[in-house]
């Protein structure tokens, strides 16, 4: 079984022409000829004529109905609703799959007592001939109601006006009428003068025709679906490796921020993570030290600044990068504590001993930069790019199924 709509996803703009080729890897589907016209222009007189016997409902006003086919003598035969310029209705969907979607051979029906075609007619018409010249599917403009003409020379007149506005075809004008009075009478001449037989002929050669312009069809289908398909994958391809490149100059972009940041932090810290001999920062100092300035507090504080710069310069590439509030599952509630530079790197260091683990151990840097690699892999934008990577896969996973599905349509074709 073949699966139209995964072609239909991705290539939205041909699902005319994907129905269409549906349609013809049928091998069991007969020669299709569709009668389309107006209402009241005697489409349906005319297909129980060709037909040979009454299956068609003959209306003398508008109707809502369903698609009306029979088939006969190896051919399948369409009544298709009446053309409706003004509103769009169900009848349309039902004219629109007999004229284009499963029609091999079109008769476009027009009364020949209403003279020209009117602009509807004329639009209609006129895309039917363009689909002629790229389909090859034969189009036969047939008058009706001939004998409704008063005369021979008022209805070569019509003819000529109706060649004129398609230009290309020579109009057939018909009459069941006097074709069924031929017929019921034995009159040759009646039947003659009809026009039948002549349409007849010329429907007999355009069916003998319909294997070979519908295995051609195929192929240039198939050719076109392949070529946008093809297209559509390469364009793909180029986005997927453009997003993945994207991805991994994020990565090293981070990478190398925050290690060039935590390198350097070990350069600028390096004096003051020294050992004096005499360490005041570890004097806690006294209950009565409480308000004055101290040797520790001071050199606390020094500490405190030296590790509040390397902080701002670490929260400068965090901020760059979007690495900055944490995930939503360990966020607390407290909004200045639910940050990954606290998360990290504490609140506050006062201790060079603090301050080797940090940054002046191999060992200490990397585990900030482990930690804070952590949280960039979950950071909106890390995330974003991800799933912009894993979409696009899908997308081009799904044009590959697609390109799976239009081989056995290659195949099923030949």
């Amino acid at each position: 079984m073949i699966n139209k709509d995964i072609l239909i996803t991705v290539l939205p703009q041909y699902q005319e022409k994907i129905k269409r080729m549906h349609v013809l890897i049928d091998p069991e589907r007969l020669p299709t000829i569709t009668v389309v016209g107006k209402y009241n222009h005697g489409k349906s007189s005319l297909l129980n004529t060709l037909v040979g016997e009454t299956h068609f409902a003959v209306a003398d006003k508008r109707q809502t109905r369903e698609l009306e086919r029979i088939e006969a003598d190896g051919v399948c035969w369409l009544d298709a609703p009446g053309l409706d310029a003004d509103v769009q209705t169900e009848d349309d969907a039902h004219a629109h799959r007999a004229a284009w979607l499963e029609s091999d051979i079109r008769l476009f029906v027009h009364a020949a007592r209403e003279g020209e075609l009117d602009a509807a007619e004329r639009a209609l018409l006129s895309e039917l001939l363009v689909d002629e010249k790229n389909s090859h599917r034969a189009v036969f403009i047939v008058l009706s109601q001939a004998d409704q003409v008063s005369d021979e020379k008022l209805l070569n007149s019509i003819k000529s006006s109706v060649q004129e506005q398609v230009g290309s075809i020579r109009p057939i004008a018909v009459s069941t009428t006097r074709y069924q009075r031929g017929i019921e009478r034995e009159q040759a001449l009646f039947v003659e003068k009809s026009g039948i037989p002549q349409l007849r002929t010329a429907l007999a050669k355009a069916i003998m025709h319909v294997p070979e312009k519908r295995q051609a069809e195929k192929e240039r289908l198939y050719e076109s679906l392949s070529n946008a398909l093809n297209s559509l994958i390469q364009t793909q391809n180029e986005k997927v490796k453009t997003l993945k490149e994207q991805a991994i100059q994020q990565e090293q972009a981070f990478t190398a921020e925050l290690q060039g940041v935590l390198e350097q932090a070990a350069v600028d810290l390096h004096d003051i993570m020294q050992e004096p001999d005499v360490d005041e920062a570890l004097d806690p100092g006294t209950i009565d030290d409480i308000y004055r300035v101290t040797a520790g507090k001071i050199e606390r504080s020094k500490i405190q600044n030296a590790y509040s710069r390397v902080c701002i310069h670490i929260r400068g590439v965090l901020t760059r990068h979007g690495v900055v509030g944490l995930p939503q599952q360990q966020q607390t509630g407290a909004k200045g504590l639910d940050t990954v530079m606290v998360v990290v790197m504490g609140v506050s260091v006062k201790y060079r001993a603090d301050l080797r683990r940090m940054f002046g151990e191999a060992a200490g840097r990397q585990r900030l930069y482990d930690d804070f690699k952590h949280y960039f892999e979950q950071s909106h934008d890390r995330i974003a790019c991800l799933e912009d990577i894993e979409q696009a896969n899908q997308e081009l996973r799904l044009m590959l199924n697609a390109g799976e599905e239009l081989l056995k349509w290659q195949q099923l074709a030949a």
